[in-house]
């Protein structure tokens, strides 16, 4: 990377590194072009079992600071989760739904101050609530950081080693989402330690101005431990590995008008006025017949977990009546290697070749999500599979699954029909196995007080 750092238009988080040939839309539109890949996608990916990875793409990510004695009162409301002991230093995964229980906003929220949180990707939903006064009126104030703050992701074994490094202390005592001031290259930033990475890993947060020098210290640092960075391409398979259904990748959200409406004429909201802007998105897979079939429920998903129906919030009813109908649960489906490479060969043959099977993973930017209908040997619909993807760590192709309860046990086989309806349609088995399928040190079990310090690569 050039030692002087170069920025991209309208892509101040990310600096320009001339190296690399291919460079294409970023994750988060708004942020222009980053680099699709650094090394290649088989590298990338298996940098989160191995060594870790430096990641910018959720750049400018949604940031809203909210602030007011009646901060704990009106998330309770809006959020399905239990506030009762979220105290200043925690992160919790805010999760909202709208009242049939769908999931319609899931993000971050990090407690900073008694009445102070900061949360990422609660955006419109808060907002909208707060200010249209949908669900009642509370004494909290907001204020938009998107574009002030920037947001780095370092996923993998040594990424504690590797911040450990950058900014000369231990960070032994943070445990999973909690968060901690630090310096790094004299610049203050805040490490979370959460992530996508599934495996150890960590977030860094700071001042936009400061974004670059940060970039470069913990670059610098991470080489020698075989630090990669990763690209727009194999970001989004960051989550099907690892557990973490993505908004936009593995579902969407229902449209609400009275939403759209308000996004329209709202201030600080670019990235959803754009979005919102857009048709609806355009459904793929075998599933396309329906688009009730790309939304999802915190059940489904085992976001209910935190969940007591001890109080009012937005969707109570409904998710108490599907948490009781235990109707669907997610898991990981590993797909035939030989129905694999039936789809891939058949367009070699003189026949009417099966939808192709050619990239690593089924999200591509902005063509919508890829769900596919799931079966048993009747033929019966049995579940939604999303997310497709190559494993280059573990040999496998794999895809997460919303499936019927009594077909979620280890080693049941189920059919993927693959191909849009109308077209040639393939059944591909695949069998149910571990979810979160990624076992490489999870980050929410492992004690980092016993790691043993990493050593650079020689």
């Amino acid at each position: 990377m050039n030692k002087e750092l170069q920025t991209l238009s309208y892509t101040p988080f990310e600096p320009m590194d001339d190296s690399i040939p291919l460079y294409g839309p970023a994750f988060i539109p708004l942020a222009g072009i980053a680099p699709y890949e650094y090394t290649d996608w088989r590298d990338e990916t298996i940098s989160w079992k191995k060594t870790c990875y430096l990641h910018t793409g959720l750049n400018p990510t949604d940031t809203l600071k909210l602030k007011g004695p009646d901060i704990i009162k009106f998330l309770s409301k809006v959020c399905i989760n239990n506030f009762n002991n979220f105290s200043v230093g925690t992160i919790k995964h805010g999760v909202c739904c709208d009242e049939q229980g769908r999931i319609i906003q899931d993000g971050i929220i990090m407690r900073t101050g008694e009445d102070e949180v900061i949360t990422y990707w609660m955006v419109p939903v808060l907002p909208y609530y707060l200010d249209t006064g949908k669900y009642g009126k509370f004494d909290v104030e907001k204020e938009y950081l998107t574009g002030k703050v920037f947001l780095f992701q370092i996923g993998g074994p040594v990424s504690i080693d590797v911040l450990e490094a950058a900014c000369n202390q231990s960070l032994r005592e943070l445990k999973f989402f909690r968060f901690m001031d630090a310096v790094i290259a004299g610049k203050n930033v805040r490490i979370a330690r959460l992530g996508m990475a599934g495996t150890l890993s960590y977030e860094v947060h700071g001042a936009i101005e400061d974004a670059h020098v940060v970039y470069k210290a913990i670059y610098e640092v991470g080489l020698p431990y075989g630090l990669r960075r990763l690209g727009s391409h194999c970001y989004p398979m960051n989550h099907a590995e690892n557990g973490y259904p993505q908004y936009g990748v593995h579902f969407i959200e229902p449209r609400d008008k009275d939403i759209l409406e308000y996004i329209k004429n709202a201030p600080g909201m670019e990235f959803q006025k754009m979005t919102a802007s857009l048709p609806s998105p355009q459904l793929r897979g075998s599933a396309a017949d329906d688009i009730n079939n790309y939304y999802h429920n915190p059940y489904e998903f085992g976001w209910h977990k935190g969940v007591k129906f001890d109080h009012d919030f937005v969707g109570r009813a409904a998710l108490e009546k599907i948490i009781a109908e235990d109707k669907r649960r997610i898991v990981t489906l590993e797909w035939n290697a030989d129905d694999i490479a039936d789809v891939f060969a058949s367009q070699f043959r003189d026949e009417e070749p099966y939808k192709y099977i050619e990239s690593p993973l089924d999200y591509v930017f902005y063509l919508g999500p890829h769900h596919d209908k799931v079966i048993n040997e009747k033929g019966e619909v049995i579940g939604i599979s999303f997310g497709r993807q190559n494993s280059a760590y573990f040999h496998r192709m794999i895809s997460l699954c919303c499936l019927d309860t009594p077909y979620t046990k280890l080693g049941t086989e189920v059919f993927v029909v693959w191909g849009e309806p109308g077209t040639r349609q393939k059944k591909i088995r695949a069998k149910v196995a571990r979810f979160p399928y990624n076992n490489v040190l999870r980050n929410e079990t492992t004690d980092v007080k016993t790691l043993p310090k990493a050593q650079p690569l020689k």
